[in-house]
């Protein structure tokens, strides 16, 4: 009878998410219901509105489980689910407003494939506990730092020729990381892995005396390990220092003092105190003060926000004037922030096709390398040749070729305020070659101008101006503020109204200085028996020009028109102008805005194709059909409407003033006002691609080379220890490129597949 798994709470699925290493292939193995062959997963990774599992079922049978889990997609509220066979991962993206977390994982518990898999349950023997129990310890004790000084250390003594006891002694400890990496590949993947290649060689060559050339070889493997592990933390810290959370401390206030203390030792429910230039280190509520907050770095808002007693703040966030007491809600991975930094930390290592891809094939080529060898060695009786041979492989470079690009290019994207979310984000859009823009908001500013008053009646348009600025000044609307800001810059003193009446979608009626004046739309005019026949020519002539018109009544008599318009964004033009120099071969506007303005708009940046008077479902069938064409589709949009056609595109892309769900669902995020923004994003992608490929030649063409000169005795063991880690290190030094070179990608016309080089 098996051991009961105890539940843990930050899983909230049916297997656990925090597993003692080599132990969670059997946890997903174990069937987690009686009543049938429900679907074996584990939780490796969740954000809101996001959840990224690991199913091992799809490694034995593919196709049935991704129809499983494809099922989610027609639920309610599960905007996509992807699944990717080669690492055993499902991603599903879901609107948490409409189903929760806990809902959606009923659902995945309740899933059944078609086909029940039949799978081993393995019993690890005490043994094989206690081996991994000291190669857990060996990874612990060893970093990579010692690694390499036991490397080094080793190589050094051979040169100099000291007792080889002592070689021997430096070299057997330097081999013992790569036995531990090999056994553990072993132990729990089943499987031969390169480490297994690299070990088998050392120990051959010390058992053989070749303690210069083991000496050269542990030395080249532990630099090359300890290169990894220095890139990948300093693109960490590259990544944290993007929303400056590193090193940062907090005000505490204990009783009547304010202590300070690191950030990370705040807990929720204790009180910080924010002073003028500080920034905020916790997501929490004010309970006392006021202040201007910048939140541009978290959410690319340009103007400062004011907040007071009752608002939320956010991590990250920077206190521009005034002093706030805010009571902490949530800390570090728990923020806004954190939370941002675990997706672009956590996802490119996994999710990047390419890097799947090539990782699978060389980690299949090790057990034919063993066979080549020993096939050699059985013809030739070299043992110089075996060694060799073993020496090669094909997974040390591919290991780095695109997980630390794909870092390296995010963080360089988030330097120019692009925010990017994944790895397979960013593989996906260098090859966007259709782009789906909304209108208002994206291409234009979302703020409407005022563009003329137009008076038919004895009153003058500064009096139309002045009672419509009065009826609306209280409305949030887009329309109502451009007409209350344009009588303020008119130098318009507004007077006071009184009762009013709002219909929703139409307009507003209120009662100013003993008139009742009536401001909206045409409907409203129909609806309230307002004869408008004298308009009609002016707003005919108006339309046409793609102006936006407010109709304006007083007591109940047509009085004037107030046109306003949407302008274009100031970059839109040269936005477009690049997209169409990088190749993208389709740019569509979608918009909900009269044909007129749509067209109007279109014509000013450069857009050929229009789609006018779109509701938001047919946005989301526009992206469905051109995904059917074969494109691959991206779609930029801020709003809420917008969330159908972002949820459907292969790459959904949110602007800086977006709405919370756009950018929440968003694969990519501009930061900044800057729509050029686009462009650059694109060439960074296809940048990042092509310098993964630079770093999969590095790692293939060398090894390959070699491999067949070891065959024939034309390399020896020194020669392929340099070939195969000199070739790793370099693919590791060349994926920093986009953090240390200025001009990288930035001006490079790169087409979509290109491999040029950069």
């Amino acid at each position: 009878m098996s051991t009961p798994i105890p539940s843990n709470p930050e899983s909230e699925g049916p297997l656990l998410s925090a597993v003692p290493a080599g132990e969670a292939d059997i946890i997903d193995d174990l069937d987690q219901s009686s009543g049938g062959p429900h679907l074996r997963y584990r939780i490796a990774h969740r954000l809101p509105g996001r959840l990224r599992l690991i199913v091992s079922e799809l490694k034995h049978d593919p196709d049935n489980t991704s129809a499983c889990l494809l099922t989610l997609a027609e639920t309610p509220g599960v905007h996509s689910v992807t699944t990717n066979y080669w690492a055993v991962s499902a991603v599903i993206n879901y609107n948490a407003q409409i189903i929760s977390e806990d809902e959606l994982i009923e659902l995945i518990d309740n899933l059944q494939p078609a086909t029940e898999i039949t799978l081993p349950i393995p019993r690890p023997h005490w043994f094989v506990k206690l081996v991994r129990g000291a190669l857990r310890l060996l990874d612990k004790t060893l970093p990579a730092y010692v690694q390499l000084g036991l490397g080094v250390g080793a190589f050094v003594s051979g040169v100099a020729g000291l007792p080889a006891l002592v070689t021997r002694i430096l070299l057997t400890a330097s081999v013992a990381p790569i036995a531990s990496r090999a056994l553990h590949t072993a132990l729990e993947e089943r499987k031969f892995g390169v480490d297994a290649l690299d070990g088998t060689a050392a120990t051959l060559m010390i058992a053989n005396g070749r303690l210069v050339e083991a000496g050269f070889m542990t030395a080249l493997i532990s630099i090359g390990e300890f290169i990894r592990e220095m890139t990948a933390r300093r693109c960490e810290r590259l990544v944290n220092d993007l929303l400056g959370l590193s090193g940062r401390f907090a005000w505490l206030v204990k009783g009547r003092k304010r202590i300070c203390v690191p950030a990370d030792e705040v807990r929720v429910g204790d009180i910080c105190v924010v002073y003028p230039g500080d920034m905020v280190p916790v997501d929490g509520v004010v309970i006392r003060g006021e202040a201007s907050i910048d939140q541009s770095k978290l959410t690319g808002e340009s103007i400062p926000v004011d907040v007071s007693i009752g608002d939320n703040v956010m991590a990250a966030t920077v206190a521009v004037e005034g002093k706030i007491y805010i009571r902490c809600e949530a800390i570090g991975s728990a923020t806004k922030a954190g939370k941002v930094l675990e997706s672009i930390s956590s996802a490119p290592i996994s999710e990047t096709r390419i890097q799947n891809y090539a990782g699978v094939v060389a980690d299949r080529m090790v057990v034919p390398i063993f066979i080549s060898a020993a096939v050699c060695f059985g013809v030739t009786r070299n043992l110089i040749r075996l060694m060799s041979m073993l020496i090669f492989d094909f997974s040390t470079g591919i290991r780095i070729a695109a997980p630390t690009a794909v870092l390296a290019s995010m963080h360089r994207a988030g330097q120019r305020g692009i925010l990017v979310k994944s790895g397979a984000a960013l593989e996906k859009l260098a090859t966007v070659d259709a782009i789906v823009f909304d209108k208002t908001g994206t291409l234009t500013s979302g703020e409407p101008r005022v563009t003329d008053v137009i008076s038919i009646s004895n009153f003058t348009p500064e009096q139309i101006l002045t009672l419509a600025a009065a009826v609306e000044e209280r409305l949030n609307h887009p329309a109502s503020r451009a007409i209350v800001r344009h009588a303020v810059h008119s130098g318009i003193t507004i007077p006071h109204r009184g009762e009013s009446s709002h219909l929703r979608g139409m307009g507003v009626k209120a009662e100013v200085d003993g008139y009742m004046i009536t401001v909206g739309s045409k409907r409203l005019m129909e609806f309230e028996s307002i004869d408008t026949k004298n308009m009609r020519q002016a707003e005919t002539s108006l339309m046409k020009m793609g102006e936006s018109v407010a109709y304006v009544a007083i007591d109940g008599v047509a009085a004037g028109l107030i046109t306003y318009s949407d302008k274009l964004r100031p970059e839109s033009q040269e936005a477009i102008k690049q997209l169409k120099r990088l190749g993208v071969k389709k740019l569509i506007m979608a918009t909900g805005d009269s044909e007129a303005a749509a067209n109007a708009i279109a014509s000013a940046c450069g857009i050929d194709e229009v789609i006018a008077r779109a509701f938001p479902e047919q946005k989301a069938e526009l992206v469905k059909r051109l995904k059917d064409e074969g494109f691959m589709v991206a779609v930029i949009g801020d709003g809420i409407n917008d969330s159908p056609a972002l949820a459907h595109a292969d790459v959904a892309i949110s602007l800086h003033g977006g709405t919370e769900a756009a950018r929440h669902g968003a694969d990519v995020v501009l930061t900044d006002a800057d729509l050029r923004r686009l462009p650059e994003a694109v060439k960074i992608a296809r940048s990042c691609m092509a310098l993964v490929r630079q770093n999969l030649s590095l790692a293939v063409i060398p090894n390959s080379a070699g491999l067949g000169l070891a065959a024939f005795g034309l390399v020896g063991p020194a020669g392929a220890t340099l070939l195969n880690n000199g070739s790793a290190i370099a693919a590791a030094l060349n994926s920093l490129r986009p953090l240390y070179v200025n001009n990288w990608s930035v001006d490079r016309d790169l087409q979509p597949g290109t491999s040029k080089t950069i």
